[in-house]
């Protein structure tokens, strides 16, 4: 109990809030504002809370401007703002601290267990459109387009926000290969290594086998040495 207040001060005074503009828009982007259940249609000029919620229209972008972040978001993608942040190593393992501790089974009082797929929602996830699977895919593009756009750690964390709150997205291996080839970028291989042993239980093709089960020979005699 004492590690899991400590890692929630500790993200809580990292996590300072933000406020983002919309810079340019081609085509259409709606958002969820605060915890209003109803999109609005975003503009050039719309400023918006790190508690929103964005979703660009296919053939659609967007750009977002925060403080020391700039991001496009392209098509059929979706990202919750306060994603947008640059993080150091350190926070990125202390971030997946975190989410693992929320992705874990929990019990009740019964000593039943219990998903924690819907633990640590917010008012957002009440929203049918939010909370259905599709859209849990969309998030998975915006957090892959958070690592193109340069925040490669931030993206990881979203990813992994996802899985937990769309549990089917995990059984999608090439993003899980994606998010996993970052950690194995950062040299974080302890991570990465539980990821791609993850991963080999899925529903892979003969080219993912394979470097899947490269990466992890690669790994173990790294942690060797």
């Amino acid at each position: 109990m004492k590690k899991i207040f400590f890692l929630l001060v500790m993200i809580s005074l990292s996590a300072l809030p933000q406020n983002f503009e919309i810079i340019k828009i081609n085509g259409k982007a709606i958002a969820l504002l605060n915890s209003s259940d109803s999109w609005v249609e975003l503009k050039s000029g719309s400023k918006l809370s790190a508690n929103s919620i964005i979703e660009v229209d296919k053939n659609s972008s967007v750009k977002i401007v925060g403080e020391n972040v700039s991001v496009t978001l392209n098509g059929s993608s979706a990202i919750t703002l306060s994603s947008l942040k640059k993080m150091s190593t350190e926070e990125l393992l202390l971030a997946l601290a975190m989410e693992n501790i929320l992705s874990a089974p929990r019990k009740n009082k019964k000593n039943n267990s219990q998903s924690t797929a819907v633990y640590g929602k917010n008012d957002f996830e009440k929203n049918p459109i939010v909370s259905n699977d599709e859209f849990g895919l969309k998030r998975l593009n915006g957090a892959k387009q958070l690592a193109e756009n340069g925040l490669k750690e931030s993206a990881v964390v979203a990813a992994k926000e996802v899985y937990r709150k769309y549990p089917s997205t995990k059984s999608l291996p090439d993003y899980r290969i994606y998010f996993a080839d970052i950690l194995y970028e950062k040299k974080l291989y302890e991570e990465a290594l539980d990821d791609y042993k993850d991963i080999q239980t899925l529903n892979l093709s003969e080219q993912q086998k394979e470097k899947v089960s490269q990466r992890i020979e690669e790994i173990k005699k790294k942690l060797v040495k």
